[in-house]
């Protein structure tokens, strides 16, 4: 046997319990957001559930894979370098965690107030400090959402005080 080989076989199998965690996170994210625009008008429903319906196959699909190469061998289904707290894991935690505020939230901030909280605080997150960059884009995201969505195509994301406050301009 080559010294290559020996090598070879000591190299640690990769974690691919590590790689369903995205899959199961946009699976359930997707089933909540199929639940609660069942009382949404019928285009934006039977939009939301095409994309939805085509996300969970891609989903299935990522799941099956992942399931035949632990089958196979080819790694195992722990979580590897996942469970270890880094500098990289404390951004990811936070970020989930700003999303997860988002979401909660946004029943009573609204879409606009809460896009614009939440940009905000996920470019702080990131390493953005430019006072001008976080307000700017932040801004920009929520207003241009608001105009698009809410405003000029009339879809019925959830209402807060600054959809309430505009509202007798765009009717």
């Amino acid at each position: 046997m080559s010294e290559h080989n020996i090598g070879a076989k000591d190299k640690p199998k990769p974690a691919l319990g590590a790689d369903l965690i995205i899959p199961v996170l946009a699976a359930g994210f997707t089933i909540y957001f199929l639940v609660t625009t069942s009382d949404v008008v019928w285009e934006a429903r039977a939009n939301g559930t095409v994309i939805g319906l085509t996300l969970l196959t891609l989903i299935a699909i990522q799941v099956v894979r992942i399931i035949a190469l632990w089958r196979e061998g080819a790694g195992t289904m722990s979580f590897g370098e996942f469970g270890r707290m880094t500098a990289g894991h404390q951004k990811r935690l936070t970020v989930l965690l700003i999303l997860v505020v988002f979401v909660a939230t946004i029943p009573w901030l609204g879409t606009t107030l809460g896009l614009l909280f939440s940009m905000f605080a996920l470019m702080w997150v990131l390493g953005v400090r430019d006072i001008k960059t976080l307000v700017g884009v932040s801004f920009v995201t929520a207003a241009a959402v608001y105009l698009l969505f809410i405003a000029f195509l009339k879809t019925q994301l959830p209402a807060g005080p600054i959809e309430h406050l505009l509202q007798p301009l765009f009717g």
